[in-house]
């Protein structure tokens, strides 16, 4: 990543060279005087979409501002001519993109790797997210969906997990609880549950949904285990819980 400090040195030396002071800087990029100041200390970066206005009026390349050696360079320079840049190499400047243009150049990219998505996540919106993994280079795994459960959208997430929900563990699940919809965490635990530590599923109940507490509740309750069904019973409804009294008095519901 580019070195503030050098870029800061830079930014000044050719302010110099161009007999401007900090101020008359500002106001000719339309920013703070805080702002170049801050730039000149290396304590920040311009952002990628004012590089080209900066260069311009100090009389430099992109490449003098950033180093000609820098790796990143090249990809800065594609981004501001709206070239399309490489997912990975994409990831080495998002930290200093502004959002719609990190937005942006993730939305053009062809093909895309589920790794490089995880890594993009945190600099992009959840609407490019959930275009990005609908068209990724392979099937995603739930590993995958785990790490990116909180950055995309509930209906993306459970439709991504309906393909590959034959492969769920239950630790897994537990990681998309809080992510998922009622309907497809219910159906995933009721894949699961038969294979999976009761107490595992016992974490899931303040997620899950009232049939499927009931049915849970019911097996507890010819297993004998009335530990799981003592701890399953303040998420039930009250009709649910009505009929699990009414089976261990021995009525008829």
């Amino acid at each position: 990543m580019f070195s503030t400090v050098k870029v800061g040195q830079t930014i000044r030396n050719a302010r110099i060279a161009a007999n401007m002071t900090q101020m008359e800087l500002a106001d000719a990029m339309g920013v703070s005087y805080q702002a170049v100041s801050n730039w000149e200390r290396g304590n920040s970066m311009p952002d990628i979409s004012k590089l080209e206005q900066l260069c311009d009026i100090l009389h430099i390349s992109v490449a003098q501002l950033l180093g000609q050696d820098d790796p990143q360079t090249e990809t800065v320079e594609k981004l501001i001519k709206k070239e399309e840049v490489e997912p990975e190499a994409l990831l080495e400047v998002a930290p200093i993109l502004p959002p719609e243009q990190a937005k942006e150049a993730a939305r053009q990219s062809e093909s895309i790797s589920w790794e490089t998505i995880i890594q993009l996540a945190v600099f992009l919106d959840e609407q490019t997210l959930d275009q990005l993994v609908e068209r990724a280079q392979q099937e995603g795994a739930f590993e995958h969906l785990v790490s990116l459960a909180p950055f995309l959208s509930e209906s993306t997430l459970d439709r991504l997990v309906a393909r590959c929900s034959d492969k769920a563990e239950m630790e897994q699940i537990m990681g998309l609880a809080p992510f998922l919809s009622e309907k497809t965490l219910n159906k995933l635990v009721m894949q699961c549950e038969g294979e999976a530590d009761m107490g595992m599923v016992l974490s899931l109940a303040p997620f899950l949904g009232s049939e499927t507490l009931e049915y849970l509740a019911e097996k507890s309750l010819k297993g004998g285990d009335m530990d799981m069904l003592t701890a399953l019973a303040p998420f039930m409804s009250s009709t649910g819980l009505k009929k699990l009294i009414d089976r261990m008095m021995g009525k008829d519901v």
